[in-house]
């Protein structure tokens, strides 16, 4: 009995965590019946959101270099171990992947959040090592990076560049990218794992505006872009974390 109070209480608190969006968080991918799902976990105040597809980053925290960022990132490291189901594993051995899935969107910050596609000449990049993908409010150019080898633990900790370009991002001459909110779609895969790929992440970058106009963007998004999590999905969820708690107090009796 008390096993199932114990799973309903972790059902409840997954469910309040994955209506939430994660400002600067690192994705936290992990395996779950047979699918990549994501998490976020923020290494400034060590706090980990269980279930989320929602990311905040921000431009301008450079000064000399105000549009690119390292984020996102993608960490499963070890602080998942009894926190996250499957302890946030991943299969190891496999190389994590992603899809761009949505054009280049933008809000301007006035009124109510409405995106639209990008303002011509803007381009969002995606880069690690020599290869980046940039996405307008057009399509998509460039070459897709991969994230990185789970290794032989089945985890990783890597981040990609952002950089958002305007015209060819070359010319010192030219305008500044428009301050405002700008919004990206992805999927995660791990090829040849067996895994189905993530549901669709948001991330939700903001170029020169407050706190407070990002966080309603990424409240909207949330509320209107990201369903609820199914139930078998968050029942899955708890039932793993019950199994490894029972584990460990086994473990500790032997």
């Amino acid at each position: 009995m008390r096993i199932w109070m114990l799973t309903l209480t972790l059902v409840s608190s997954l469910l309040a965590a994955a209506t939430t969006a994660s400002a600067h968080d690192d994705v936290v991918p992990y395996a779950l019946a047979g699918k990549i799902v994501t998490g976020g976990h923020d290494d400034g105040t060590l706090t980990d959101t269980i279930a989320t597809r929602v990311f905040g980053f921000d431009f301008g925290e450079e000064p000399s270099d105000p549009y690119f960022i390292g984020d996102p990132g993608f960490n499963n490291g070890g602080f998942s171990i009894g926190m996250f189901p499957n302890n946030g594993l991943l299969p190891a051995g496999f190389t994590l992947g992603f899809d761009v899935v949505t054009n280049l969107q933008y809000w301007n910050g006035a009124g109510s959040v409405d995106f639209l596609a990008a303002p011509g000449g803007v381009e969002l990049g995606l880069q690690r090592g020599s290869f980046t993908m940039y996405v307008s409010g057009l399509g998509q150019t460039g070459t897709v990076p991969t994230i990185g080898s789970t290794g032989a633990s089945g985890r990783l900790h890597v981040h990609l560049g952002s950089l958002l370009n305007y015209t060819d991002g070359i010319d010192p001459a030219a305008p500044n990218p428009p301050d405002g909110i700008y919004l990206l779609g992805l999927t995660l895969k791990l090829p040849g794992s067996g895994l189905a790929d993530s549901d669709t992440l948001y991330f939700v970058y903001n170029n020169g505006l407050s706190e407070g106009i990002h966080d309603q963007a990424m409240d909207w998004v949330q509320t209107e872009l990201v369903p609820e999590p199914s139930t078998w999905l968050l029942f899955s969820a708890a039932l793993a974390a019950v199994v490894g708690i029972g584990r460990r107090k086994r473990q500790r009796a032997a």
